[in-house]
């Protein structure tokens, strides 16, 4: 027999009270939910365009990080964190060297007691790291576990962070998990046809469609081969 963390939602166990759904069980079983990397493995990133935004400050060295949802996975067994921040941040950066530019790349973190130590200070964490100034400038180390949102350059002498390269390396969109579900955004669904029996119409062309509905037309009585019973014929007159 092999066991795991309990499922989402289990009571503990009369006879073992610290049986029953762990953090690590609630975890893994959102993790299912959303978007995949490998089963069971959560796909990280913000949950909207709009979600944990990054923008340049026009008058001084700061970010502004938009509220939202974002999806974190700090161990591929370990579940995915859904973090929900309700209001945006405004996280200060350091000035810029005179000389060269540097990186700086914006980040969120998630610290957990079971990764990081029982001594660590649980509360979600959005900051930014600055690299190294130099004429070639690399990205600096994040903490363990950190996501980066977003990445800016920022040129020696720069007074703001809206100067200069635009933002790269910007943190992807991730969702829900409906890989048994069809997308029903019609600027999504470019090719194929959507079946009748999930709500389509069964056709690429009106014509077809009205056919495969039973909207049949003609400009004289209908013949006894045409469609079927429950059709509806609209003759033309």
């Amino acid at each position: 027999m092999v066991t795991t963390p309990a499922g989402f939602v289990i009571d503990v166990n009369d006879a073992d009270p610290v049986e029953g759904t762990t953090a690590i069980g609630i975890r893994r079983a959102l993790a299912t939910l959303l978007k995949q990397t490998a089963p069971g493995v959560a796909a990280q990133g913000r949950l909207g365009a709009d979600n944990f935004a990054v923008t340049a400050s026009p008058s001084d060295m700061e970010y502004n990080v938009s509220g939202g949802g974002l999806v974190l996975v700090r161990v591929s067994t370990g579940g995915a964190y859904i973090i929900g921040m309700p209001s945006g941040v405004v996280v200060p950066t350091t000035p810029s060297d005179g000389v060269n530019p540097r990186i700086d790349s914006i980040y969120a973190l998630q610290p957990d007691p079971a990764i990081d130590g029982s001594s660590v200070d649980v509360e979600f964490v959005v900051d930014v790291a600055q690299g190294s100034p130099a004429a070639t400038p690399v990205a600096p180390t994040l903490p363990t576990g950190a996501f980066e949102l977003a990445r800016k350059v920022i040129a020696p002498g720069a007074t703001n962070t809206s100067s200069g390269a635009a933002f790269t390396n910007v943190a992807a969109v991730t969702g829900l998990n409906a890989q048994a579900l069809e997308n029903l955004d019609a600027g999504i669904i470019t090719t194929g046809v959507f079946p009748i029996s999930r709500g389509g119409t069964g056709a690429s062309s009106k014509s077809n469609a009205r056919t495969n509905l039973g909207l049949l037309s003609g400009t004289s009585a209908p013949s006894n081969s045409l469609g079927e019973d429950g059709d509806i014929y609209d003759q033309i007159l």
